[in-house]
């Protein structure tokens, strides 16, 4: 999917704040996250440009680059995650050769997180979860999730926005480490699980 059309789109999302993390928090906060967490200020221009000096690992790799969701209503789909979440368009496009076929980039931070992806009009899909122990006892796809600093505040302010909590905030140990974590979940509109997750916090044992 060569050449995309780039657009800007002015963001009116939710105030987050950047923090550091130690190597073992970032990657126990996963790879979204961990996308957050590490994303530079780029350049707000109609295509935004990511160069990432880090060096390649044994196969090549040099970075995380974004989950793909597939969503029946791409329009309301991206409206939701760029208004309600404060995610940024940074791209979005058609694919003649899959009958046009409309995807989207969409950034934290500069930083490329999710590609939304208009699924076929008669498309099929994992089954949306209604509670917590169904999303954990299924394979595939788990959930996406954002780093934040006040787990709390996030899920009062997407109360505000009228997105309730899958989730409510709780703080729960890593059994056999000396960390635990604070972290709530919602859903987007099409079902998506999505977690907001503090940093790991070390517990004196």
């Amino acid at each position: 999917m060569e050449n995309p059309e780039t657009h800007s789109l002015e963001t009116n999302g939710l105030e987050t704040t950047s923090h550091r993390m130690t190597r073992r928090a970032l990657l126990a906060a996963g790879p979204v996250a961990a996308t957050a967490g590490i994303a530079a200020a780029q350049s707000q221009t109609a295509r935004a440009e990511i160069t990432d000096t880090s060096p390649a690992n044994a196969i090549g790799l040099t970075g995380y680059d974004h989950m793909s969701i597939n969503v029946a209503d791409f329009d309301s789909a991206v409206a939701w995650y760029s208004e309600i979440l404060g995610l940024t368009v940074e791209a979005s496009w058609t694919v003649p050769a899959l009958g046009g076929k409309q995807l989207a980039y969409l950034a934290l931070h500069g930083a490329r997180v999710v590609e939304i992806v208009a699924a076929d009009p008669n498309g099929t899909g994992l089954r949306a979860e209604t509670t917590f122990s169904q999303h954990f006892g299924r394979t595939g796809f788990g959930h996406l999730c954002f780093a934040t600093d006040d787990v709390d505040q996030t899920l009062a302010r997407l109360a505000e926005r009228g997105v309730a909590s899958f989730v409510t905030a709780e703080t729960y140990p890593l059994d056999g480490t000396n960390y635990e974590r604070r972290v709530g979940f919602v859903q987007d509109p099409e079902g998506n699980v999505i977690e907001f997750g503090e940093p790991l916090r070390r517990v004196e044992q």
